[in-house]
């Protein structure tokens, strides 16, 4: 009783771990879902994230130079030997003085009071000039006051740091284009696959009855050799397909960012995507404004203003201020240490031999060719956001005829079959038939990712995606 008390413990308690591992290595995801798990997972889009961060902390690190500043000092100092003494007695050279002056008056008739020549006969105690130890602290608070370079370059980082949010946002766009792309990709090589699958049934099915046949006399060996091409080169298409499945599968889990070992269950057909995605409508309008690559150089246009701007201010004085406190633990008899200072400073430029003047016009020039490529870019994304336009139409133009032209080799196909199983049609007219049906099945396939990567592309420039 006491073991089966004891597995099922450990049976409680590990079989959670067991479901977890169990879901976490099977990914099933329809289109949505796949872009949501790659916006959290991607590593790409997270280093976008970090960026922003960075950027978040270079904002504060440039608003920071405009505040207070604090910082202390302390410095330790140690005299060995003896320490220089000093007096003012009788025997000193300053005393010495101080009785030729009593007596060039006395000699005027000017003579001193008993009192003051008292005091000066009295002998005086000698001081050290210093200490053995000491310590001096102190601590310096200063503020820039005016700086236009400061204003201007706190400026152009949060300019930065919109930067940094846009390009956040491209890749996100991207990320999503990239992520329909390659869930659609496999459902097509799937579908291919399907595709090669049954064509190889239909084949190999007939290539047992021409054997059969040839065996009574009713078929000639190249009907069979004929067949059998035709089968080696489907087996060959169908390994390829088979492979190009299993590394775009691969290139997917990169890019949504899961193990490599998980294994991945797309959930979604191809005709309920082809509802989501080419049966959604589009706006017919081209709002500039909303398209990121517009956002992201109309933010580096800000950005070469601010550039020139930060070249002007070269020209205003920079203003700053402090105070400084300083003391001693350990003080001579004598020290003129002292402990309070407050100061303003002002750094004036006053002539730089055009120096200045010649980095203000290249600023300027950089400001006009960027405003040059904001113009041009507006013109050519406008072309193609109506370019895009005519190729989504001719797109879906074309998958039509091609999806009619599966039907109808189809049906050629099936015919020309009845016809070889019944003598009215050789091999050669079976395998063409069967390449026909093929090759509709592949141009079909081919237009129908073509209408997919228009659509996609479209909504990307308009930032519908």
């Amino acid at each position: 009783m006491k073991h089966m008390f004891l597995l099922k413990t450990i049976l409680l308690i590990t079989l959670p771990y067991f479901v977890f591992a169990q879901t976490d290595s099977t990914l099933s995801l329809n289109l949505k879902d796949a872009q949501t798990y790659a916006i959290e997972n991607n590593l790409g889009l997270e280093n976008s994230r970090l960026d922003i961060e960075a950027a978040e902390k270079k904002v504060w690190e440039t608003t920071a130079i405009g505040l207070p500043q604090v910082s202390g000092k302390v410095d330790y100092q140690y005299i060995p030997g003896n320490i220089p003494t000093a007096n003012f007695g009788a025997d000193s050279t300053t005393m010495l003085l101080y009785n030729y002056i009593l007596s060039s008056l006395s000699s005027e008739g000017y003579s001193p009071s008993q009192e003051l020549e008292d005091k000066l006969n009295t002998p005086a105690e000698p001081f050290t000039l210093g200490t053995k130890n000491s310590t001096t602290y102190g601590i310096t608070v200063s503020q820039l006051v005016f700086s236009g370079e400061y204003i201007v370059g706190l400026q152009a980082s949060k300019t930065y740091l919109q930067i940094s949010k846009l390009n956040h946002e491209k890749q996100e766009l991207d990320l999503r284009a990239n992520v329909l792309n390659s869930y659609i990709s496999i459902l097509i090589l799937e579908d291919n696959l399907s595709i090669i699958n049954s064509s190889l049934n239909n084949i190999e099915s007939l290539v047992n009855e021409t054997k059969k046949m040839n065996e009574q006399g009713f078929l000639e060996s190249t009907d069979v050799d004929q067949l059998q091409i035709s089968l080696n080169t489907l087996t060959n298409s169908r390994n390829t397909v088979q492979r190009q499945i299993d590394i775009s599968y691969m290139l997917f889990k990169i890019l949504l960012g899961t193990d490599l070992e998980t294994k991945l269950v797309l959930n979604q057909d191809m005709n309920s995507i082809y509802d989501e995605i080419v049966g959604k409508s589009v706006n017919e309008g081209f709002d500039m404004a909303n398209n990121v690559d517009y956002k992201m150089l109309d933010n580096q246009v800000k950005i070469s203003e601010l550039s020139l701007k930060r070249e002007k201010t070269k020209y205003l004085p920079t203003i700053s201020a402090f105070y400084n406190y300083q003391d001693k633990t350990n003080k001579a008899a004598f020290d003129f240490t002292i402990k309070h200072i407050i100061g303003v400073g002002l750094n004036m430029p006053i002539f730089s031999s055009f120096q200045r003047n010649a980095i203000v016009q290249q600023a300027k020039i950089e400001y006009q060719k960027s405003l040059n490529n904001q113009i041009l870019l507006e013109k050519n994304l406008t072309t193609q956001a109506q370019q895009l336009r005519f190729n989504y139409q001719s797109a879906i133009e074309k998958y039509n005829v091609t999806q009619q032209n599966v039907d109808l080799s189809k049906n050629v196909f099936d015919n020309t079959t009845q016809k070889y199983k019944q003598g009215m049609v050789s091999s050669m007219d079976l395998t063409q038939a069967n390449n026909t049906y093929l090759q509709s099945q592949s141009d079909n396939t081919n237009a129908l990712f073509e209408l997919f990567q228009t659509k996609i592309k479209l909504e990307k420039i308009l930032n519908e995606l």
